[in-house]
């Protein structure tokens, strides 16, 4: 009977100590799988200004070059300048194939991201839904609810002792100190 009393006693603080974290883990993950909805979280504001035309012909030649010793005939998808002396390649999304070129050494480092599967699959599929059906989406979203209304459920049938509250206040305090701090 010790046992069963010991295992109620780290679930309950354990659940109290991580409502916060299953509650906002939850609702993001919601809007999350439907960001376009919510038009990505951001409004463009455009500022437009004119300036002279200039000639892209040496912009280009430098471009041309590059690609030719790595021997790429596309277009990078993004072309960073890093401080006076990096030029940065990027292929892909998110800089998949990446091309750091440093002129003044005379050197081009190649990076390509590897990712480790399945690690890298149920990443994609389990936290963020990427290039999931909507079947799946939407199981996601079912679960998210029932992990909300489980969690608020849960809230409100316990009985709270003064442990009970400052654990569930320790655990928004935390949750919010992260939030801020990332």
């Amino acid at each position: 009977m010790e046992t069963k009393r010991l295992l109620r006693t780290i679930h309950r603080w354990g659940g109290l100590l991580v409502a916060a974290f299953v509650l906002f883990y939850a609702l993001t993950g919601i809007l999350l799988n439907h960001r376009r909805a919510f038009s990505y979280f951001y409004r463009l504001k455009i500022e437009k200004t004119y300036v002279p035309p200039s000639d892209t012909k040496r912009i280009r030649e430098f471009v041309e070059q590059y690609k030719a010793l790595i021997n790429r005939k596309d277009d990078p998808t993004v072309i960073k300048i890093k401080g006076s002396d990096t030029i940065e390649f990027l292929y892909g999304s998110h800089g998949l194939v990446r091309y750091i070129i440093r002129p003044g050494k005379g050197e081009i480092l190649r990076k390509e991201k590897v990712f480790v599967e399945p690690l890298n699959r149920f990443n994609n599929v389990l936290h963020k839904a990427a290039k999931t059906g909507r079947l799946w989406v939407y199981f996601s979203d079912l679960f998210s609810v029932i992990l909300v209304v489980s969690t608020v459920t849960g809230l409100l049938i316990l009985r709270y002792r003064r442990i009970d509250v400052v654990l569930l206040l320790a655990g928004t305090v935390i949750l919010s100190l992260l939030a801020v701090m990332v």
